[in-house]
């Protein structure tokens, strides 16, 4: 792997886990928000060891959920899975056995989420047949095993190879297969507005958005009318848009923004009230197929101030990657492009992330052709620069951040052809930005109790204060 002399200023390289002979997919990442507490101590081999199977436990009660949902990191190549489960310090890597078999089953998409005490996966698969021909399904598995070690790892059940293919010989708590007419593209979920039902949302090259709603049985039936949930996906259905990939934003206040982008180059943009009411659809259409899609909030919050705005990053396959700013007020009417993102092939990919600590987010974006670049917007203007770039050995397909290890500060998450890299911010520079905020809470402290002072200096003074009688 070739770098330039500027890795370390921002990141550092702890970790590569590599996909055996398999290669993974551009939609092969999925970040996990679980409540679910995590056992299982750091293995010898750290960070190379993988556990194929949950240890024998003596504890007889059920572990209570955590009181906030912890961040994990799920990650599938054509044929396998592996989740990362964070621990304080270190994290485990999970062999998650779906029973595929290499050539003839391949993994296109994928999506995880928890959902009350289970935790679900999603799969869109394509089995070839013996014609070479293929057949496409989506399935689902779930799993409510107290640890969530334990339900990663028993997600799909235990599979043991058979005479010809794989039989499922210890069935999990759900295992569902659901036949699809097209071949699926992305895999999202979102939560219905009236009862708060899981839907997962799959793209297919029929142009058509498909929607599975949980129902009371914890089965996913087909929603028909997607229209009824979110008008925008109707549109997208009416005029057969083949969308490639979709984000759905949800803010803090309740409202929600979602994007999509289309082989044809379609960007379309619905924005939704706390209701889920829509009360804003735009639309427009570049020269070239949108491969990812990216809504985000510049400033770093939990909470929405009127002078937030949000922008999308569109990112293309030939041509650069756009940054569509102030949606709320300008829909998809202004933009910039980020320069240098055509130089290395396709864009495939892009997040944002806070990586210099200074309380807005920079915009990173993977290509084709093995770049990870980071932007920078300049102050005062509305253009961006390339803050910091890196090579890889392989094509970059996902971007993703979290705080694996635990130890307050997240690590840059990137996944490539063959493996995912995991990256540890520059701690030289943690240090330091530590430091300034102690100094400056320090400093805020020794300036209100200097007004807390002279506030009772001057109330002292008035009370000694004798007015002579008239």
């Amino acid at each position: 792997m070739n770098t330039n002399d500027s890795d370390d200023e921002f990141f550092r390289e702890t970790h590569y886990a590599r996909y055996g002979y398999d290669r993974t997919n551009i939609y092969g990442l999925a970040v996990l928000d679980s409540r679910k507490p995590t056992c299982l101590d750091r293995a010898e081999e750290f960070p190379s060891h993988r556990f194929e199977s949950f240890p024998s436990t003596t504890t007889d009660n059920a572990p209570d959920p955590l009181k906030k949902p912890v961040r994990h990191l799920i990650a599938a190549s054509s044929s396998e899975m592996v989740g990362l489960a964070s621990r304080d310090g270190y994290w485990n890597s999970l062999h998650m056995g779906l029973g595929l078999t290499m050539g003839r089953h391949e993994m296109i998409a994928m999506d995880a989420v928890e959902e009350g005490d289970r935790v679900l996966v999603a799969v869109a698969i394509a089995e070839k047949e013996p014609n070479d021909t293929f057949q496409y399904s989506l399935r689902i598995f779930s799993s409510s095993a107290p640890y969530l070690e334990q339900a990663l790892i028993d997600i799909a059940g235990k599979y043991v190879q058979g005479g010809i293919g794989f039989h499922l010989t210890n069935v999990p708590d759900t295992r569902q297969v659901i036949p699809l007419s097209s071949a699926p593209m992305h895999l999202t979920h979102t939560w219905s507005k009236e009862q708060h039902q899981l839907m997962f949302l799959l793209t297919a090259l029929d142009g058509r958005i498909h929607m599975y709603m949980a129902q009371d049985d914890n089965i996913f039936k087909q929603v028909e009318d997607v229209g009824s949930y979110y008008p925008m996906m109707a549109e997208i259905c009416e005029h057969r848009l083949k969308i490639l990939f979709m984000h759905i934003y949800d803010r803090p206040n309740g409202q929600q923004v979602i994007c999509a982008g289309g082989q044809n180059g379609d960007v379309i943009l619905a924005i939704y009230d706390p209701d889920g009411n829509q009360v804003a659809y735009h639309t427009t259409r570049v020269f070239s197929p949108i491969t990812s899609v990216l809504v985000f909030q510049q400033r770093v919050s939990n909470t929405v101030h009127p002078e937030d705005e949000l922008h999308i990053v569109a990112t293309c396959a030939i041509e650069l990657a756009i940054v569509y700013r102030s949606i709320e007020n300008n829909g998809l009417s202004k933009s910039r492009v980020l320069p240098q993102s055509g130089n290395y092939d396709s864009v495939m990919c892009s997040h944002a992330m806070d990586v210099d600590w200074d309380g807005e987010r920079e915009i990173m974006i993977g290509t084709y052709g093995r770049q990870v670049l980071i932007y920078k917007q300049v102050a005062g203007t509305q253009e961006y620069n390339v803050l910091w770039r890196r090579q890889f050995a392989y094509p970059i397909y996902r971007i993703s951040h979290l705080d694996l290890n635990r130890d307050g500060l997240d690590e840059l998450i990137v996944s490539t052809m063959y493996g995912v890299h995991v990256f540890q911010p520059n701690m030289k520079r943690a240090r330091e930005r530590l430091l300034e905020v102690l100094q400056y809470v320090e400093g805020n402290k020794r300036r209100i109790y200097e007004l807390v002072l002279e506030w009772r200096h001057q109330k002292e003074m008035e009370k000694a204060i004798v007015f002579e009688s008239q």
